[in-house]
């Protein structure tokens, strides 16, 4: 009956897991170090195995030397040391030897119990299990995994990073010795508690290996000289943003997570950013947060989430890489591309740069000038507001936000109608991690995929996505304009040296100065950078190109460099040439007098024919313009004439450009035709007008604009149909309006009239 109760026992199957996985959460770099270590929820550290590292020879022979010199030979149980142990009790009268083999303790591991001889009886019945389910070489490495080694730290892993902080492969005899004998009473005799005894057991058991010839003589001696440990240490912390968020991402009941970061290089952009903040705290800028990645693969090989995580004044365990926050202009770059492929411009083509409205949203440049009309390559380079809203409203704010949110952009958290127009101009929030992202994606011919900062086998990896959302020849046009922004200090050196390496940057500084901005790519190497403070609070020398600009190329220029992908390649097959007007940049016209040929995506779609380049036909003394109506035959000629808008060209007058005044239509002319000399700026129709307060709270009077594209005309103003006085030159009229609708008129010297309705309420 005992022996098929016994058989029966043997039959049960154990615990699978043997023990319960509840590991410390462990971040390794990309060659295996730890980066950082978490407690687990038992609050011990437990570091989870790694079958690729295979347990060291010296505290594998300590281990069995001290423990169970006979594991390879006895079946779970040893015969001889359960009648010596029994001959020894029962001569002391209690308990002063044990026979506990190594598989014995490991049951005991497995299930915590009261020492008595009940338990004792089923340790070796579930040894005996063990040893019939599993290789000797696989019972060992659960007890070193397992076993305790004094307050919170279990396992040989724990405990040769935090008694020694060394790898186990590094342990000397000395301390392979000494991490032999913590398990057997851990209590007693750890290093915080007892380091006589410890030292005791340790040297005795040092003897015993060099009685036995494990040691020569030279390496018991050094082996008895070492110190022993003052105490754990703290696991030393690399990357510790990076550790947090994946630990709440990925892990958060632990485990191994092997990321792609590279230690000498996270050292390094730690000290830049620590470097950099040291300078800017003197100037109230608390925060900083950086990112490299790779651009090819898309591997995250730098993460510093703060300029110091222990610092707690200024919210350093922030994660900045993380955190979300205005966008500043980083979404330019990606309209500009968009708007390429959707055939609205390419990077020589002309753009507004004129007070424009857009019912109560007015947008402003940052210097609070306006150009008239600019290159999109300059709008991009300079980062000009207007334009990029007039882009935008041309582009559409909702193919846009779509574009941003296909692409899982996960800050974008309105609909597209909340963040209107400014969404171009900071409006957004994004975060280091995000930009990363979506810049690596114009390095990588339109395909904005998810970084990689876990390493991952080949056949679990998640699969390319191939599709571009912009096409390559667009990112290419984009990455060529972002390459000419002056960089930092450029003035004093940069043209100095003939070998710099090409970077494609773009700043942002959000409204209120609270964020500054800076990221690059390159065929190699994506960097982003955020400055400013956690708290939010605005700092008035708070800019991208000043605070953000200077660590991005300090990190840049740290970084490898292969001289065979200094600068991206053309994309094969994707381009075609287009004939564009040399002056407007749009496609050339029969009326543009000089072509030049561009490089242009080779499925966008069709760019507008030059809008600017007219042609016009002059009298025989070109004094006048003349029509089918009044010309006489052989008395007129035909001539192309570059006819920018009024509003256009008030602002290029302004600026100094000479723009010649064309002929007037021939007075006797029946009717007149050609493009409108005159035009408002503001309002514009519908435009809805809140009537402004000084600070005292009284009504303002609201200014009215307009533009002619001659000089020296006058303007005659007209508010519904009261004349309200003319200007010349500059056409602004201050006037006091009334609540409810209006229709403004103006009209020129040769009748020539623009009218605009619009709307004007009070706020009380």
């Amino acid at each position: 009956m005992l022996l098929v109760l016994l058989l029966l026992y043997l039959a049960i199957p154990l615990p699978n897991p043997l023990f319960p996985q509840d590991y410390s959460t462990v971040v390794l770099d990309r060659d295996g170090q730890i980066l950082r270590a978490f407690l687990n929820r038992k609050e011990q550290w437990l570091l989870p195995p790694r079958p690729e590292l295979p347990i060291p020879e010296k505290l594998k022979i300590a281990v069995l030397h001290y423990e169970d010199r006979y594991f390879y030979f006895h079946p779970g149980v040893n015969p001889a040391a359960v009648l010596r142990a029994l001959s020894q009790n029962l001569a002391a009268g209690r308990t002063i030897s044990g026979a506990s083999t190594i598989t014995m303790q490991v049951a005991r591991l497995i299930r915590p119990k009261a020492r008595h001889l009940g338990n004792k009886l089923l340790e070796m019945l579930q040894a005996a299990k063990l040893e019939l389910r599993y290789r000797k070489g696989e019972i060992l490495t659960f007890y070193l995994n397992h076993a305790p080694y004094g307050g919170n730290i279990v396992g040989y892993q724990a405990a040769a990073l935090r008694y020694f902080r060394k790898l186990p492969e590094q342990l000397t005899w000395g301390e392979a010795t000494t991490l032999a004998v913590l398990p057997n009473a851990p209590g007693l005799i750890s290093p915080d508690s007892n380091p006589d005894l410890l030292k005791t057991k340790r040297d005795r058991l040092l003897t015993s290996l060099f009685r036995e010839g494990v040691l020569d003589q030279e390496s018991y001696e050094l082996a008895r000289m070492e110190p022993l440990p003052a105490g754990s240490h703290p696991f030393r912390m690399l990357a510790p943003h990076l550790g947090q968020w994946l630990k709440d991402q990925q892990a958060p009941a632990g485990g191994l997570l092997h990321t792609t970061v590279e230690r000498q290089l996270q050292e390094q952009v730690e000290a830049i950013l620590a470097r950099h903040l040291k300078y800017l705290a003197y100037q109230g800028i608390a925060n900083g947060a950086a990112l490299v990645a790779d651009t090819r693969s898309g591997e995250v090989l730098a993460y510093v989430g703060s300029q110091n995580f222990f610092d707690f004044a200024t919210d350093g365990q922030v994660d900045g890489v993380q955190a979300p926050r205005s966008s500043g202009s980083l979404l330019k770059p990606f309209l500009y591309a968009l708007a390429i492929d959707e055939g609205l411009l390419l990077p020589p083509t002309q753009i507004k740069d004129v007070p424009s409205y857009y019912g109560a949203f007015s947008p402003s440049n940052a210097s609070e000038t306006y150009d008239g009309i600019v290159t999109a390559k300059a709008a991009l380079v300079r980062s000009l507001n207007v334009p990029a809203t007039r882009l935008l409203y041309r582009y559409g704010i909702q193919p846009f936000y779509l574009f941003l949110q296909s692409n899982r952009l996960a800050t974008l958290i309105r609909p597209a109608s909340e963040y209107g127009l400014p969404l171009i101009l900071g409006g957004a929030e994004v975060s280091v991690w995000e930009m990363a992202r979506f810049f690596r994606g114009l390095g990588n011919g339109g395909r904005i995929e998810p970084l990689r900062v876990l390493q991952e086998p080949e056949e679990k990896a998640s699969p390319r996505e191939n599709g571009a959302v912009i096409s390559p020849m667009a990112c290419y046009l984009t990455l060529n304009m972002l390459r000419e922004l002056q960089r930092p200090g450029a003035e004093y050196y940069w043209e100095q040296y003939q070998n710099q390496w090409p970077l494609a940057w773009k700043t942002g500084t959000s409204y209120g100065q609270r964020d500054a901005w800076a990221v690059g790519v390159s065929p190699q190497w994506t960097i982003a950078v955020w400055v400013g403070n956690f708290s939010g609070d605005g700092n008035a020398n708070l800019a991208g190109a000043k605070c953000a600009g200077p660590l991005l190329f300090d990190i840049f220029n740290y970084l490898p460099k292969d001289p065979g992908m200094a600068w991206f390649e053309q994309p094969a097959g994707e381009s075609q040439t287009l004939m564009l007007c040399r002056e407007s940049g749009y496609l050339a016209g029969e009326n543009c007098p000089d072509a030049v040929p561009a490089e242009a995506p080779r499925f966008m779609k069709p760019l507008p024919r030059c809008p600017y380049h007219q042609a016009v036909y002059l009298d025989s003394t070109e004094t006048y313009q003349v029509c089918s109506l009044c010309w006489e035959s052989g008395t007129y000629h035909r001539v192309s004439r570059l006819l920018y808008p009024p509003d256009v060209v008030q602002y290029l007058r302004g600026r100094g450009q000479v723009i010649s005044d064309l002929p007037p239509h021939r007075p006797d002319c029946p009717g007149q035709n050609g493009q409108l000399a005159v035009q408002i700026l503001y309002p514009q129709e519908n435009t809805r007008i809140w009537l402004p307060r000084d600070f005292g709270g009284a009504l303002q009077k609201v200014i009215l604009r307009a533009a002619h594209r001659e000089r020296d005309r006058q303007i005659y103003w007209y508010l519904d149909q009261r004349y309200l006085g003319s200007t010349a030159n500059r056409h602004e009229l201050a006037v006091e309006l009334q609540e409810g609708w209006h229709q403004l008129e103006i009209v020129d010297e040769t009748g020539q009239r623009d009218r605009k309705r619009f709307w004007v309420g009070r706020k009380e």
